[in-house]
């Protein structure tokens, strides 16, 4: 899947940096805030693609003694990193703006209408290139953000290169600009969001850890499901780990049974790649729940002293 995925971004990466010079030269030709931002966040768009593919040509490789679980968080990295340079260049599109709402320059409406609508087309194509992989691989909604945060900058770049030329109001320009960064903004948060919460080994979001407890204690052998752990090790790599406790005594026959049905449950309500189970004895109950007691107990002591 990565093979495919990095055929798809070095076909948009040519498509864009091509677009980038004739966008950025058009807009200093032109004088439009709203060119130049749609070519500023073209170029983020060049660097995030280089970002997604080194992100995942780094996750290619073999996993060492060090690194147990090989590189796949390199994929995150990138995620994070592209959506930190989305807000860096949104900034910069609105402290420009602002200036420019002082004194509103003179813009060539009809030259940045064209060049909006080639921008339009060569994000529109990108756009398409990268739809369908979106959902599997937070790296490549990363760089699909980038398009769409992309393609809404042309649209308004469109529609402010129209007024200008039929109004010769040239704050449209400017307007564009500001609607052009909120939405690259918004945009941005969320993935940050997101590959955060893989940073930080939270919960998937697309998994209910208390739904598959509830199904585990389902299984008549289980009397109770404790240190249960789920974290994402990159896009569509979700790892479980649990300790089991067991009613009685169980032989390795029926051990192996037991954990295929623990296996088969948490598949059956969850996408996990991998699951660890630990499991104990029945006898251990009693010495969790009186070392718990002795914890609490010695808690709710600290708190009085203090």
């Amino acid at each position: 899947m990565p093979t495919k995925f990095k055929q798809k971004l070095k076909i948009v990466l040519i498509i864009l940096s091509t677009f980038f010079v004739l966008e950025l030269t058009a807009g200093f030709l032109t004088n439009s805030l709203a060119l130049i931002s749609d070519a500023g966040h073209m170029l983020t768009d060049i660097f995030g693609v280089i970002i997604s593919l080194l992100g995942f040509k780094i996750a290619e490789n073999k996993r060492t003694k060090n690194k147990t679980y090989g590189f796949y968080r390199a994929e995150i990295i990138a995620a994070f990193i592209n959506g930190i340079l989305l807000i860096l260049i949104s900034g910069y599109i609105l402290i420009e703006a602002f200036e420019r709402l002082k004194n509103p320059p003179v813009v060539k409406g009809l030259g940045m209408l064209l060049i909006a609508i080639a921008g339009l087309i060569a994000n529109i194509i990108a756009g398409i290139i990268l739809f369908s992989e979106r959902k599997k691989s937070l790296n490549m909604r990363s760089a699909y953000l980038h398009i769409l945060g992309d393609t809404l900058g042309s649209i308004g770049a469109i529609g402010a290169g129209i007024v200008i030329v039929a109004t010769k109001w040239f704050y449209a320009d400017i307007i564009a600009s500001f609607l052009i960064s909120i939405i690259i903004v918004y945009n941005s948060i969320g993935l940050l969001k997101d590959s955060i919460n893989i940073l930080m080994e939270g919960v998937p979001a697309d998994v209910d850890i208390d739904k598959i407890a509830v199904e585990l204690l389902k299984i008549p052998e289980i009397m109770a499901v404790h240190d249960l752990h789920i974290w994402t090790l990159a896009s569509g790599k979700n790892i479980l780990t649990a300790h089991v406790r067991v009613k009685g005594e169980i032989d390795r026959k029926k051990l192996n049974i037991l954990l295929n049905e623990i296996e088969n449950t948490i598949k059956e309500n969850s996408n996990i790649e991998h699951t660890t189970i630990q499991i104990e004895p029945a006898t251990f109950d009693a010495e969790f729940i009186i070392s718990n007691i002795k914890k609490q107990q010695t808690d709710s002591l600290k708190i009085k002293s203090n």
